[in-house]
C-alpha cells in the first residue's frame, strides 16, 4: 500500500512540474515576443525619423500663378515657362555662409516655400568673386539667377571694395545683357561689431541699391537684428547660420520676389 501511495505521489509531482513548466516557458515565449514587437517599432520610428527630409510637396491639380512675381519681367519668363507644364529654373550663386549648423541651407528652404512651378538649382562660391567661373553657373540653364553678392568671401579675403563691386556688376551685365537671363543681387547678412564690415557692406549697398543703376538688389542687412540678438541667426564665432538664420534669409528673398498670396 505504501508503495502504491509512494508512485502515486511520485505521478502527481511529475505532471505538476510539466505543467509547471510548459506555462513558464509560454509567459517567456509571450514576453520575448511582446519586446521583439516593441523593439522593432521603435526602430520603425528611429529610421522613420532619421529618414524624413524637408521636401517641396508635388501637387499634379496646381496651376501656374499669373501673379507670383512683383516683377512683371520675372513673371514673363515664369508664364512662358510654365504654359506647357514645364518648371522655371532658378539657379541660386550661393556660399558656404547660407548653411546652417543644423545642415539646413538657404537653397533647400527656398525651393520648398517656392512656387510648385519653380525648381532651385545651386551653384556654391566657396571663393572670391574675383576668380569664380561663371560657366558654372550657365551650365545649370538658368531662366532667373539669384546672385548672393559674395561680400563675406570678399572681405574677409582682402578684395578691395572696389574690385569687390566691379567684379560683381561685370558678372551681372554679363548675364543680364550677353546672355539675356535676368539677375537679382542678393546683399548679405549683417556682421555683429564689425564695423571694417559694416562700412564695406554699406558701400556695396548704396551702389546696388541707387536707382539710377538699374540693379535688381535686395538689401537684407537692415532686416537683422543689429545687436546680440543677431547670434540666435548666426554663429558669431564660425559664421554659420542657425535655422532662425536660413529662415531671415529665405524671407529676404522672397519678400522680394513674390506677391503675397
Amino acid at each position: 500500500m505504501k508503495n502504491l501511495l509512494f508512485w502515486l505521489y511520485a505521478v502527481i509531482a511529475i505532471v505538476l512540474i510539466a505543467l509547471g513548466y510548459t506555462y513558464w516557458e509560454s509567459k517567456v515565449t509571450d514576453s520575448a515576443a511582446q519586446d521583439n514587437a516593441i523593439t522593432q517599432s521603435v526602430d520603425e520610428d528611429s529610421s522613420s525619423s532619421s529618414n524624413t527630409k524637408k521636401e517641396k510637396k508635388e501637387d499634379s491639380s496646381a496651376k501656374p500663378n499669373k501673379n507670383l512675381f512683383k516683377n512683371k519681367e520675372l513673371q514673363g519668363i515664369y508664364d512662358d515657362k510654365t504654359k506647357d507644364g514645364k518648371k522655371m529654373n532658378i539657379t541660386l550663386v550661393s556660399t558656404p555662409y547660407q548653411t546652417s549648423e543644423e545642415n539646413t541651407n538657404v537653397k533647400d528652404e527656398l525651393n520648398y516655400v517656392s512656387d510648385a512651378y519653380i525648381k532651385v538649382t545651386d551653384v556654391e562660391v566657396p571663393g572670391v568673386s574675383t576668380s569664380f567661373d561663371t560657366e558654372n553657373i550657365y551650365k545649370t540653364n538658368p531662366d532667373i539667377i539669384l546672385m548672393d553678392a559674395l561680400t563675406l568671401n570678399d572681405f574677409y579675403e582682402e578684395i578691395p571694395i572696389n574690385d569687390h563691386i566691379n567684379t560683381l556688376e561685370s558678372i551681372y551685365n554679363n548675364a543680364e545683357n550677353q546672355n539675356n537671363i535676368p539677375v537679382v543681387i542678393i546683399g548679405t547678412r549683417p556682421e555683429y561689431n564689425d564695423s571694417d564690415f559694416n562700412e564695406y557692406q554699406r558701400a556695396e549697398e548704396e551702389y546696388f541699391s541707387n536707382k539710377d543703376n538699374n540693379f535688381k538688389y535686395i538689401n537684407q542687412s537692415s532686416k537683422w537684428p543689429n545687436n546680440k540678438a543677431i547670434a540666435d541667426y548666426y554663429n558669431v564665432d564660425d559664421g554659420l547660420l542657425t535655422d532662425r538664420g536660413v529662415n531671415r534669409w529665405v524671407t529676404s528673398i522672397t519678400d522680394y520676389l513674390f506677391n503675397e498670396e
